[in-house]
């Protein structure tokens, strides 16, 4: 694509925000309804919601009076998804064909919940068995687990999908009393990529039955516990699997928030990217395979890196980790010409999904709760400096910021 996108945008009365990015041409519409409510909101001012809730009602939207919604997606040609993270729940369809009336059924799906004591309970059992599944997979354990490291005791280490004694919890009141609270539009935001028409997007929306909230919407700030110590388990896997984790007590949020988020990624990627001296090492070493990554999390209230992967020495793993994601290392290697060609990666991995309708309605969506602009996102990446890099390096890769933990085979 060689055009500059362009956006239209407007915030209604009721408090919605609606950004349409308009594509001529292109055959394909996006659409996402993102609220500003996830797994980790279980706090409020009455007291501690169910782990779960959120992920319950993201499936529950989908069930309305004799239909599911995505059926009704179908019938207008569309396919449709939800997910639910951390902090967020989206919900969104891709189309060839009727986008404005694929827009209706979003609306309706996002505006009318339909909780019924019959249907929650059949969900519950629903949920209960991808839970049991996911308790089977390595990888989603393990993330559990570094999380329940890095964040004693907080939300965040629970399954995004609760547990087997929080669904006992959820019922018809209480999802629908936290759908309310949290599914507002001055919580929510909307966005639309592909050929269509602005003032007919904003007059569906205006006639759509999305009423302003007058109470006041309830943010609790976290206060976290002291990072855990190290730990392991046994499984029955052939090999072991590790994590590092790196928590981040940063003050940031917003704009500054995401922008520490890229130089973050700047300096794992300069430290520990396939194309690291360090990375070379470990594969040498019998350290690391193909199943190394690293991912780093900036939301709200929360910012960490978690490194893993398979392996045969999983202390050597971490103590090779320790010993080189350091600031003196990353000084040493992070030339005036290694931070430039890291920036140029950044800014063309923007570029580039700006070929894809979800990839634009996604990360615009996420972004305007942290008052980020995603169509300006490059003047973003282009501002950071290397020294920028390097200060929060210093700040924040030390020993009493990290943890780890281990799977081991159960070898019989």
């Amino acid at each position: 694509m060689t055009e500059k996108l362009e956006k239209q945008t407007k915030k209604l009365n009721n408090g919605l925000q609606i950004n349409v990015v308009p594509m001529p041409g292109f055959n394909q519409v996006y659409g996402v309804a993102m609220a500003n409510f996830g797994s980790v909101d279980t706090q409020t001012n009455k007291g501690t919601l169910p782990a779960g809730i959120a992920h319950f009602i993201e499936h529950k939207l989908f069930a309305k009076p004799n239909y599911d919604v995505s059926e009704k997606f179908a019938q207008y040609g569309a396919n449709s998804n939800a997910y639910t993270s951390y902090t967020k729940t989206a919900y969104l369809f891709q189309t060839l064909d009727n986008p404005y009336d694929n827009l209706k059924i979003l609306l309706d799906l996002i505006q009318n919940p339909y909780f019924t004591d019959k249907n929650v309970a059949s969900e519950r059992g629903i949920i209960d068995q991808e839970i049991q599944m996911y308790l089977d997979m390595p990888e989603w354990v393990l993330e559990q687990r570094i999380l329940s490291k890095l964040y004693p005791n907080d939300p965040i280490a629970e399954d995004i999908a609760g547990s087997s004694d929080s669904l006992k919890q959820i019922n018809r009141q209480n999802l629908l009393s936290t759908y309310q609270q949290n599914y507002r539009p001055d919580n929510m935001n909307l966005v639309l990529v592909g050929d269509v028409d602005f003032e007919k997007v904003e007059n569906i929306v205006e006639k759509s039955n999305f009423h302003q909230v007058d109470t006041p919407l309830q943010k609790i700030n976290r206060q976290f516990d002291p990072i855990g110590r190290g730990g392991f388990e046994k499984m029955d896997i052939s090999q072991a699997r590790s994590a590092y984790g790196i928590r981040i007590d940063t003050e940031m949020s917003g704009y500054n928030l995401v922008k520490e988020q890229f130089q973050l990624n700047m300096i794992m990627e300069t430290l520990i990217g396939e194309s690291s001296k360090n990375y070379q090492e470990m594969s040498n070493l019998g350290l690391i395979d193909d199943s190394f990554s690293y991912n780093v999390v900036a939301e709200n209230n929360y910012c960490f890196i978690i490194i893993s992967g398979s392996n045969n020495n999983p202390q050597k793993f971490q103590e090779y980790l320790r010993n080189h994601l350091t600031y003196d290392s990353l000084k040493e290697v992070l030339t005036d010409a290694k931070f430039n060609r890291i920036k140029r990666d950044a800014i063309g991995s923007y570029l580039f999904a700006q070929n894809a309708p979800e990839a634009i309605a996604n990360q615009m969506a996420e972004l305007y709760f942290y008052d980020v602009d995603y169509l300006e996102l490059i003047n973003m990446i282009d501002s950071i400096k290397k020294e920028d890099v390097l200060m929060i390096a210093e700040k924040f890769l030390k020993d009493n910021n990290s943890t780890y933990y281990n799977l081991l085979p159960n070898r019989k």
